[in-house]
């Protein structure tokens, strides 16, 4: 059993001690014990009805996201509402295992239309919880859902996971802490997170969800900092300017284009030369040329951060240049 229904059930028992407490003072009084009994079994309804299933899901998620607004004030929210925030939890969960995969030391595909798993569903606004699932598991027709995937691969995708609470509480009302630094100390994976919590953000467009509180096991409450689209603003800025403060350097490097996010403006390159993949962030202006790279070898300059290791991580490319095309190429990553 968890530590967050653990603690329901410590509150359940101090509960029924001091009903009973209360109904003995109550007949040593000459009181109707049941007269004062009402307030107890109200909370006590209120924990296993509203507290208990919350806490099952903190227990049992690698994510929890509560879902607040206007559009899920009751217990019967539109049915679009709820189905456009399980896509959103499902596609950045799906983005994340991907770009962790793709920049780990080994050329492991995560599969790619994997989904979390539902760990659950609360109301107390909309409150879902999402699992990555393991290796070894299997799915509703018998199959490996990770056949392939190392535990360590897995690890690195459900600790990213996890860390996506950490986000709502470096937003500052200027930008983000300087923080982040430090507890992403690799900067591919700092991109990644921090790009799937704006992603998650609400926005302008729906108005139903105002805000997004994120926890996941080991956290100390289930309400922390929320996402907003106010933190949505804050995110996008940050995304898209790199820190000069942090940049190692400029230079150039040669790898195959193996994922593509056009929306976000990312894609990531692995090569020969590098023992992890990097993650590359481009302009607008880049946009045509990046539509036509997958799968090819390119070459990419610009400034990068590196990881502790000095292995570059993430660059700002100012430059792409196509070197050899999919049909006119041999697989580089398999040397």
């Amino acid at each position: 059993m968890g530590g967050w229904i653990d603690a329901i059930e410590e509150k359940a028992r101090i509960i029924h001690q001091e009903l009973l407490a209360a109904r003995e003072l109550a007949v040593r009084m000459g009181k109707n014990p049941d007269e004062i009994s009402s307030p107890y079994f109200e909370l006590l309804a209120k924990l296993y009805r509203d507290d208990y299933p919350i806490a099952s899901l903190a227990d049992h998620s690698d994510l929890v996201a509560r879902f607040t607004g206007p559009g899920v004030l009751n217990h019967e929210p539109p049915v679009s509402l709820v189905t456009g925030a399980f896509s959103k939890l499902r596609t950045q969960i799906q983005h994340i295992a991907k770009s962790i995969a793709g920049l780990g030391e080994q050329r492991v595909k995560w599969p790619e239309h994997l989904d979390p798993h539902l760990s659950g569903l609360a109301y107390g606004s909309l409150v879902v919880g999402m699992r990555v699932p393991r290796p070894g598991e299997v799915d509703s027709q018998g199959q490996l859902v990770l056949d392939g995937v190392t535990d360590g691969l897995y690890q690195a995708v459900r600790d990213a996971v996890r860390s996506l609470p950490i986000i709502p509480r470096l937003i500052e009302e200027e930008g983000v802490s300087e923080e982040v630094y430090s507890l992403f100390p690799d900067p591919a994976v700092r991109d990644t997170i921090m790009l799937a919590a704006h992603k998650l953000a609400p926005s302008s467009k729906n108005k139903g969800i105002t805000d997004l509180f994120l926890s996941c096991p080991g956290e100390d409450e289930l309400a922390p900092p929320p996402l907003t689209m106010k933190s949505r603003e804050i995110l996008r800025r940050s995304l898209n300017e790199p820190s000069g403060k942090r940049s190692s350097g400029t230079d150039s490097f040669e790898g195959v284009v193996r994922e593509i996010d056009l929306d976000a403006l990312r894609f990531e390159i692995r090569g020969p030369r590098y023992l992890r993949g990097i993650r590359c962030m481009y302009e607008e202006r880049h946009k045509a040329t990046v539509k036509e790279i997958l799968d090819c070898t390119v070459r990419v300059s610009g400034s990068y951060e590196a990881a502790t290791d000095e292995q570059p991580r993430l660059v700002a490319v100012e430059s792409i240049e196509i070197l050899r095309r999919p049909a006119q190429q041999m697989d580089l990553l398999a040397r």
